[in-house]
């Protein structure tokens, strides 16, 4: 894979949009959304393997760089969709904040 590092480095960087859209592909078949960011592991992982595979990769570094960024992009898919479903949730979501429990607050 001499050369292609570059393709490489777009391809895992790239990949995070199309992770994250497979996530959103497959929610209505996985409902316990605890299992979104080992998803979104699992494609990047996926993805990369065979980005390296379709560049020629050939020695135990390629395999292993195509297995990190793997790894990488699916982190950082799976991140960006915690983020966003955190700030979706809004104030209400936020569980260690008392005044937000029942939306009471003292001088109401």
């Amino acid at each position: 894979m001499e050369g292609n590092e570059f393709i490489t480095s777009i391809v895992a960087l790239g990949g995070v949009p199309l992770i994250l859209g497979l996530v959103q592909l497959f929610k209505p078949f996985v409902t316990d959304t605890r299992f979104y960011p080992l998803l979104a592991l699992g494609f990047g992982l996926a993805i990369n393997l065979v980005a390296g595979w379709a560049l020629g990769a050939s020695a135990a570094s390629d395999w292993v760089t195509a297995l990190f960024n793997g790894i990488i992009a699916g982190m950082a898919a799976g991140g960006l969709y915690s983020a966003g479903s955190s700030l979706k949730e809004g104030a209400a979501a936020d569980k260690t904040d008392p005044l937000h429990e029942g939306d009471q607050h003292e001088t109401d």
